[in-house]
């Protein structure tokens, strides 16, 4: 439904007749004089008066034809809320899919009923509000014309309560005005029209339809509703919101963490909040006063081998709201190459980029997050078309307590004081066919403190234009994003900066690099620019060229893990979105990548195959083909000279069972192989059980293992090296073996009140083998220490290695690169919604590890033992009051 609408895959420019658009249909919104209560019986007058919406047409599974079932639907509106009554006739109700979830829980089997208003009369946005039979609440925010860009962390604040009888099923909606964005005209009356859709989701036939037609074979979405009338009584919707907290916590630390800064345990307390203001133009403001995430899941454990940082998706409700309103970089594309990503708000609270480490330290005690003092959010979309998305906030000065070992305590500071600036402006044209907008983000420390000087840029700025235009009912589109960006700070900073290794400005074969130590600022470009076809009934393409330049740096308030890149990007999808003999719908598609530096060296060619499709039976199989020549690599030697990166090949396939039982197999298994002898596999297999409709168990135990044969170790200055510029370039082989489990457990005792159960032990084992020195630029070629070249002996902590035996070469040492990690996640939590937008939490979490310098294959063990490590545990109570109206 609104929330589930996909397509089969990607490509580039074969045509096939777009799809019109319909006549749209109206319907007329009735001013209640009588109060309506809200308990799903539908016995108000307003409900039996005025014409209902019927006649939906199904998207799938037989596009264009007539619901299977029937539904009538009615609007009625006073001078505070919405109110939408809907009558869901079925011929077999004791058939209906009701399962009990959380509000916005995924994947729940049940029948769902959706409305969608375009308030703002875009024809691009649109707030979602939705119901299944057992009353669970979905809501979310439709950006840019596109069902797929549904954004389900925006929460309202609304009520519906749902009932199923001897005919059906009926829902009862109150939307307060206050969560919807609008002007009026005078005081009173819609300034635009309003565009309005009803969707329902039949479960037991794999069923979505629509009031105004939406085919699946067509472009545009939000374009497709229908028109709302009678809004001429509508008053201005209510200017304020409050919601203020207050939350208690118990910390229990285990019994290594605790030092004359740590505790045992500590109850600490807090209390902020947020608001909301409606302001004219149909914009908000949105404020937030010492926020706090308790309630919000741990990331999961990882061991990161490489030299680029992991990337963990946002969870923090207030940066999660309308996070695409500030969404910046990306064309209308099918495929493209991993461009940067311009904001990400992780960056915003992160952990304190300094810890104070050296032989002296006893005891220290640090933050894990930064906190964030204040922060303002400000977004809409005005009556004449401009898209607004701005964001500022301010985090602390942050110290870390450290006691040395003659017993003196000190403060170090570890994270300074700044300010994170985004700003979002977008203008749409010509029926939202056509799009310009601009951005910023910038950040400014205060580096007063002259240790965090010589570490963090004191001023980072990105700035850029984006466009887009689409023509034929928006089947075809071209689009493009100019940026640029600006970082200054101190010469060591900038250093750090020239040779991290998504720059690499050193590599001594790189003429069109100039490393420079002098240096107190960097910038650099991205562009970007795409040609798509976007919608039709059997082929969809694109073709997208992209350029991050050396000097490109967005990763103070963005997130960046490539610079000195030029790549043309092509996708060409065939499809089938219909029901035929054999299969629900399917699709194939083939991918293509090119990828030069700026000195023109090839350094990524990667051609893949995709093929999935939907059984009768609803059982979903995907299988993809990836393909990699030999190319160049710029980055293996993290700064040395190119080398060369194997020809590779990759194979997965996936296998869904009938989401429609009450249980749900999902399994996947891939295969990367090179012809260096790499050799990685993984398995993963989830259980989704459903025993009872208010109780849902999933469980997905995974396992990742293999070898591989460029594991970089570390550098060696060396003037004998002169094939090598003077440096030696360590490496192993590395045979590593990763299981985990992800548990969780759902249990619904209504829609206002669940509980969640969350469990993810993980263990990691890598054991380093095959210490070989890196011989030959522009290729894969090694010399094994001990076997090819030089001697190996083992030593405490390591291993000390003679490069050449008894030439003139120093030795140098090698520490223990063999490790075993083991790790719990876990939280469990009640939540309570005791009105709407009012809640109360109640929070345990922890959080245990241990590792040692040496591999343990049996990670199913270790695994298990991480049940018994020591651990952190946190017991939260937070509660949150809504105040307005």
């Amino acid at each position: 439904m609104f929330r589930h609408l996909s397509l089969l895959a990607v490509p580039v420019t074969l045509a096939f007749a777009a799809v019109p658009l319909a006549a749209q249909p109206s319907l007329h919104a009735q001013w209640a004089t009588a109060p309506i209560t809200i308990d799903g019986k539908l016995d108000e007058p307003v409900w039996r008066t005025g014409t209902p919406a019927t006649g939906f047409v199904q998207r799938t599974p037989q596009n264009g034809r007539p619901a299977s079932q029937k539904s009538e639907v009615r609007i009625a509106y006073d001078a505070n809320a919405l109110y939408v009554g809907v009558r869901n006739f079925d011929t077999a109700p004791d058939s209906i899919a009701q399962q009990l979830g959380r509000r916005d829980a995924e994947d729940l089997y049940a029948d769902w009923f959706y409305v969608g208003f375009d308030s703002y009369g875009d024809k691009r946005t649109a707030f979602v509000f939705g119901v299944n039979p057992r009353g669970v609440l979905n809501d979310g925010y439709v950006t840019n014309d596109d069902g797929d860009n549904f954004d389900a962390t925006w929460d309202a604040v609304w009520n519906v309560v749902a009932r199923i009888d001897s005919v059906g099923w009926t829902a009862e909606f109150r939307i307060p005005l206050s969560q919807l964005r609008y002007d009026v005209a005078n005081g009173r009356g819609a300034v635009r029209p309003w565009g309005v859709n009803f969707g329902r989701e039949i479960a037991r036939h794999g069923e979505e339809a629509y009031w105004a037609p939406t085919p699946a074979d067509a472009p545009g979405f939000v374009s497709r509703f229908g028109t709302l009338t009678g809004l001429d009584s509508l008053r201005p919707p209510s200017r304020t919101e409050l919601i203020p907290y207050v939350r208690t916590q118990l910390e229990s630390q285990p019994l290594r963490a605790r030092n004359a800064f740590v505790p045992g345990q500590k109850l600490v307390g807090a209390v902020g909040g947020d608001a909301r203001f409606k302001l004219p133009q149909s914009l908000t403001l949105t404020a937030t006063i010492n926020p706090d995430f308790g309630q919000v899941e741990a990331d999961p454990a990882v061991v990161n081998l490489t030299a680029f940082e992991v990337f963990f998706p946002e969870r923090r409700p207030f940066f999660l709201e309308n996070a695409d309103g500030f969404a910046f970089g990306n064309t209308r594309t099918l495929n493209d190459n991993d461009p940067p990503r311009f904001f990400y708000s992780r960056r915003v609270g992160r952990a304190p980029q300094r810890r104070p480490t050296g032989d002296s330290l006893q005891a220290t005690r640090i933050t894990t997050q930064t906190p964030i003092l204040g922060a303002l959010k400000l977004s809409g979309t005005t009556p004449s078309g401009w898209q607004v998305g701005v964001l500022n906030a301010v985090t602390a000065h942050e110290h870390a307590d450290v006691q040395l070992n003659n017993g003196r305590v000190l403060r170090e500071p570890v994270e300074p004081r700044a300010n994170y600036h985004v700003s979002r402006l977008r203008r749409l044209l010509r029926g939202g066919n056509t799009g310009v907008g601009g951005f910023l983000a910038d950040t400014r420390r205060d580096l007063r403190d002259t240790v965090l000087a010589s570490r963090l840029p004191s001023a980072a700025t990105v700035a850029g234009l984006d466009w887009e235009h689409a023509w034929n009912n928006r089947t075809y589109a071209v689009s493009g994003v100019f940026s640029g960006s600006r970082v200054a700070g101190s010469e060591t900073v900038m250093g750090r900066l020239q040779t991290a290794n998504y720059r690499s400005w050193q590599r001594p074969d790189a003429d069109h690099l100039e490393f420079d130590l002098n240096r107190t600022s960097l910038s650099g470009h991205f562009v970007a620019l795409s040609f798509a076809k976007l919608a039709g009934q059997r082929v969809l393409g694109s073709v997208t060229y992209e350029e991050t330049s050396p000097g490109f740096e967005s990763n103070d308030l963005g997130f960046q893990t490539r610079s000195d890149t030029r790549s043309v990007s092509s996708a060409l999808t065939f499809r089938n979105p219909f029901l035929n003999r054999w299969s629900r719908e399917w699709g194939a598609s083939v991918f293509q990548t090119v990828g030069f530096n700026f000195a023109g060296d090839r350094n990524e060619t990667r051609t893949s195959l995709l093929a999935n499709t939907t059984l009768l039976n609803f059982w979903e199989l995907s299988y993809r083909l990836s393909y990699s020549p030999e190319t160049l690599n710029d980055r293996l030697l993290r700064g040395g000279p190119l080398a060369l990166r194997p020809t590779e090949t990759l194979h997965s396939i996936g296998l869904s069972t009938d989401g429609r039982k009450s249980i749900i197999f999902n399994v996947g298994a891939q295969r990367t192989t090179d012809r260096s002898g790499r050799d990685v596999h993984s398995v993963e297999l989830e259980v989704d059980w459903r025993p009872v409709p208010q109780a849902r168990i999933r469980l997905g135990p995974s396992y990742r293992g293999g070898i591989t044969t460029g594991q970089y170790i570390q550098a060696v200055t060396d003037p004998l090296a002169v094939a090598t510029y003077g440096r030696r370039y360590v490496f192993a082989d590395v045979r590593q073996r990763e299981a985990r489990l992800d548990a969780r457990v759902d249990w619904t005792f209504s829609p206002w009140l669940s509980l969640q159960l969350f469990l993810q032990p993980f263990a990691s084992a890598g054991e380093f083998s095959r210490f070989k020195e890196y011989t030959t630029p522009r290729t894969f070629a090694f010399a094994e220490y001990g076997r090819d070249r030089g001697r190996v002996s083992a030593t405490t902590g390591g291993l000390t290695v003679d490069p050449d035996g008894s030439g003139a070469a120093r030795p140098f040492f090698v520490p223990t690169q063999d490790f075993t990690v083991r790790a719990l996640r876990g939280n469990a939590v009640l939540r309570w919604e005791y009105q709407p937008g009012s809640s109360l939490f109640f929070v345990w979490s922890q959080q245990r590890e241990a590792d040692f310098d040496a591999a343990d294959f049996g990670v199913a063990n270790q695994v298990g033992r991480a049940f018994a490590d020591p651990g952190r545990h946190v017991f939260l109570i937070k509660f949150a009051r809504w105040i307005g109206r």
